[in-house]
């Protein structure tokens, strides 16, 4: 049954969307997915299905931002789909998944429409306001909770739900952002994850006499590593990660304050604790890295595509990186591929580091939802059980560099490189965002804070920065978050 909402807080739900969708910077899941808009652009060697034919026939036009498919006109029911430039090829990607989907159920055509990640989040919070013209959309797993709260979702049944595979099918920390925290609804559905890790040199490892298996062991053995790599002087940076203008900011820092044992809010979402001890320490230990000359002297001004553009020309022998690294290290140099060819011939993946308070790493991706005042609801739910398939999960999945939400389909053929084990790995041992309505507000301060702290680093090259600054920083962010709160 649905829980109701009071006013006031299906308000704050709005203000919070509002806050995280006029951010300078991507929300959250913009970016878990929207990195893929704009660095995965080579995964054209992903596993694909259907012919040439086919693939000329979607996008004739390299501006087409709409498909249908060709039953449409003639379905007696007839939904769309909203969906973001996920891959190389978005639209041509989801042509496969309608296509085969309007095959299996001839009464029901699919409008499927490209909707611009800098758009989108604006697109769906006006339609859930008013009134939405689509059924199904794609959304990133951070705004759930706040769309989730204005109820103009559509609930999934607890039967509906079990077709699809239950709660357990799908990696955990995605089914976290099915809804918002003590909800006793799901109104999305786990479609794909975004998990991160260390991309490392193989070759520079060794010719800096490093053994990999022990250099990834926790952070501190980490930070030693890329201490040996500064002394080997093998003319490559040791550690390249994006700066304070970046869209990861808070989620690659939290990878550290996570396998600290501190955390972005207390267990039940009430309190900021992300300027606790553990969290400071941790936050220090990474922004030292670039006071300890162990990164790019240019790294705080970089943005994540950049990043990942130094690690494929050679120029890094360590990054912060996404599975979809695989798919752009195998695509041709003509196609947006590497262009290094030591680095495409000599790179691996590891998990990140633990810490003193485990070993977890941050997850995002995208969820799937129906609208409320869908006219055909039956029909979305059939084409929402369809992408979350096995076989559509491993196909579109590897077709757009990310890792299947469904973690059977984790094992499908089109994820057997060895290379894929290491997300396989973190996706179980994930952490994101609270499952919160406020999180747009909260996304917001603590990475304006974070941000800060880059700025205070910059200012200090030659010296690691130290825990005091660290800690104002955080502390005033706190007091802000917990306003936010209620408190």
């Amino acid at each position: 049954m649905l829980k109701q909402i009071t006013p006031f807080l299906t308000m704050m739900a709005i203000s919070a969307i509002l806050v995280a969708a006029c951010g300078s910077t991507p929300t959250t899941d913009t970016t878990d997915t929207e990195t893929t808009a704009s660095s995965n652009d080579t995964t054209t060697d992903a596993v694909e299905e259907g012919t040439a034919a086919d693939d000329a026939a979607t996008e004739t036009d390299a501006a087409a931002t709409t498909g249908k498919t060709n039953n449409y006109d003639t379905a007696s029911q007839q939904i769309t789909m909203w969906f973001m430039p996920n891959g190389a090829q978005p639209l041509q990607f989801m042509k496969k998944e309608a296509d085969a989907f309007a095959e299996a159920n001839p009464d029901i055509g699919i409008d499927y429409q490209l909707v611009d990640w800098g758009n989108a989040f604006t697109q769906i919070q006006t339609s859930l306001q008013g009134g939405s013209t689509a059924c199904v959309a794609q959304l990133g797993t951070t705004w759930v909770p706040g769309f989730s709260a204005t109820e103009g979702l559509r609930p999934f049944t607890d039967e509906e739900i079990q077709t699809m595979g239950g709660e357990e099918a799908f990696v955990p920390v995605s089914w976290e952002l099915t809804s918002y925290a003590d909800s006793d609804v799901v109104s999305a559905m786990p479609w794909f994850v975004d998990v991160r890790g260390i991309a490392y040199r193989t070759d520079i490892f060794e010719q800096a006499g490093i053994d990999p298996t022990e250099a990834f062991q926790d952070l501190d053995s980490f930070e030693a590593a890329l201490m040996q790599l500064k002394e080997a002087d093998l003319g490559i940076a040791p550690f390249v990660h994006p700066g304070r203008n970046d869209w990861n900011v808070w989620q690659n820092t939290s990878q550290f304050i996570w396998n600290y044992g501190g955390d972005i809010l207390t267990t039940d979402n009430t309190q900021a604790i992300f300027n606790s001890d553990e969290s400071v320490k941790a936050v220090q230990q990474f922004a030292s890295f670039y006071g300890k000359g162990l990164t790019s002297p240019d790294t705080l001004e970089l943005n994540s595509s950049q990043t990942e553009a130094r690690f494929g020309n050679g120029e890094a022998a360590t990054i912060i990186a996404p599975s979809y690294l695989i798919s752009q290290a195998n695509a041709p140099k003509d196609n947006g591929g590497w262009q290094n060819d030591e680095a495409r011939a000599n790179f691996a993946f590891a998990e990140f580091p633990a810490g003193p308070g485990g070993q977890f790493t941050f997850v995002g991706g995208s969820q799937l939802a129906i609208f409320r005042d869908c006219p055909h609801p039956e029909a979305a739910i059939k084409f929402v059980e369809h992408l979350t398939s096995l076989e559509s999960q491993a196909r579109y999945s590897s077709n757009i560099g990310m890792l299947p939400a469904l973690r059977e389909a984790q094992n499908d053929a089109a994820f057997e490189d060895p290379l894929y084990e290491t997300f396989k790995q973190g996706s179980e041992k994930g952490k994101s965002a609270p499952a919160i309505i406020e999180w747009g507000g909260v996304e917001n301060t603590f990475q304006t804070e974070l941000q800060g702290i880059w700025e205070d680093a910059a200012a200090s090259p030659d010296a690691p920065i130290d825990e005091a600054t660290i800690k104002a920083r955080l502390d005033a962010a706190a007091e802000t978050v917990d306003g936010l709160l209620g408190n």
